[in-house]
């Protein structure tokens, strides 16, 4: 697989939503009851916004036609909501420079994967800078709390997260590629009563 390609994976909600469940549990085990609920919020917020924005295009034909902009790109949405929290999570509590230097390193990865969706055509401009304002709005957010300050931190998070990507990559199952895409697709027909959903251009 080339680098793009490669790249824009990382985002793939496939790998991220399971990824997010698994740092609210950490974080619940941990007695960070009121964190893990937060951070659930925040995840929700992002994921049903832009489910919400796809489905109004698909299914009934609402986008913003001078701006190319016919959903937020959830590729750029869940990584900059994720990645950020994930690679602050993962630096120890003795060096908090580390933990926003991790951060930033997330929010750059994001701003990456953000920009292979766009080399790969799969996204206009407009749509990857909602998807990064959107889940940069719900990570930074969720570490300019006060409370997160003060949650545990360890390299469990990280290594939990590349575990679910490296056995959801690995497992043979054809047709997963673009499988969160057909979902949408069949749930924005079906809501919306039409045989084939609106594309871009049409």
């Amino acid at each position: 697989m080339s680098f793009w390609p490669l790249v824009s994976r990382l985002g793939e909600s496939t790998y991220l939503l399971p990824a997010a469940l698994l740092i609210a549990l950490w974080m619940y085990q941990r007695g960070e009851v009121s964190s893990a609920l937060r951070w659930l919020a925040g995840v929700a917020t992002v994921a049903g916004l832009t489910l919400v924005s796809k489905l109004a295009f698909l299914g009934w034909g609402m986008g913003i036609h001078a701006l190319d902009f016919t959903g937020v790109s959830g590729h750029s949405a869940m990584s900059a909501t994720m990645l950020p929290v994930l690679l602050y999570l993962c630096a120890p509590p003795s060096r908090p420079w580390l933990a926003r230097f991790g951060a930033a390193c997330g929010a750059g990865l994001a701003l990456l994967i953000g920009g292979s969706r766009l080399v790969l055509h799969a996204h206009s401009p407009s749509e990857v800078v909602a998807g990064v304002v959107l889940g940069l709005a719900v990570s930074l957010t969720f570490l300019s709390w006060p409370g997160c300050k003060v949650l545990p931190r360890s390299i469990g998070p990280l290594a939990a997260a590349m575990v679910i990507f490296t056995v959801l990559h690995a497992l043979p199952l054809p047709g997963t590629s673009g499988a969160t895409h057909r979902l949408v697709v069949s749930m924005a027909t079906f809501l919306s009563g039409r045989e084939q959903p609106y594309q871009r251009g049409l």
